[in-house]
C-alpha cells in the first residue's frame, strides 16, 4: 500500500515531495514507511494549497530524493503494491524518479483500488475520499501520503471483501 504527494501532475517534470507506504496483514497495518523529500525545484502555490507542503518546510525537513527512494524500494521489496490511481499516476512518478536517480526499476505486481472501485461499485465519484465515505469512513486528512495510505488500507480491505463475496456468489 503506498501513496505520494508531488509538485504537480507531470511525472517527468514534477517531483515527489512525500511518499508513504504500509504493510497490511489480515486487514491490519503492521508496518509503516514515510518520507518527506526536499524538492530541487519550487513547489507551486496551487499545489501547496492541496497538500499543505511548502518549499521551505520540505527543504528543512525533507530527505534527499536518492535516500528516500532507496529506502522506499527496500521497504516495498517484491511485494504487491496497492494504491488508489497508482497505475496512471503514482507508479509513473516512482518509475521516473528511480530512472532519474539511476536506482533501477521496480517490476512489482500492482492492485489499483480505483480500478477495483470502478469494477465493484457504482459511485458518482471514485476519488479515495468518496470511496472511503461509501464504506463509512470519514478521512480526517486528505492529500497527505500516510493519511491517504491509511484510508486506502481500510478501503482495500472492504473492496477485497466485496470481490470475494461477488466471486463466491457467481
Amino acid at each position: 500500500m503506498f501513496d505520494i504527494e508531488t509538485t504537480g501532475l507531470d511525472p517527468v517534470n514534477h517531483e515527489i515531495v512525500e511518499i508513504a507506504a504500509c504493510r497490511v496483514r489480515n486487514g491490519e497495518i503492521v508496518e509503516r514507511f514515510e518520507a518527506l523529500i526536499a524538492p530541487t525545484k519550487g513547489v507551486p502555490r496551487e499545489v501547496e494549497k492541496i497538500h499543505g507542503l511548502n518549499e521551505i518546510f520540505l527543504l528543512v525537513n525533507g530527505q534527499e530524493a536518492r535516500k528516500a527512494m532507496t529506502n522506499f524500494v527496500k521497504f516495498v521489496g517484491d511485494n504487491i503494491v496497492v494504491g488508489h490511481n497508482i497505475r496512471d499516476f503514482d507508479w509513473l512518478f516512482v518509475t521516473n524518479h528511480l530512472k532519474r536517480l539511476s536506482l533501477g526499476i521496480m517490476q512489482n505486481k500492482m492492485i489499483d483500488t480505483l480500478e477495483l472501485t470502478r469494477k465493484l461499485l457504482r459511485l458518482p465519484k471514485n476519488n479515495l475520499g468518496e470511496v472511503a465515505k461509501y464504506f463509512g469512513y470519514e478521512p480526517k486528512v486528505a492529500h497527505r501520503a500516510m493519511a491517504d495510505v491509511e484510508t486506502n488500507a481500510l478501503v482495500f480491505v472492504k473492496l477485497m471483501e466485496l470481490l470475494l463475496n461477488s466471486e463466491s456468489t457467481n
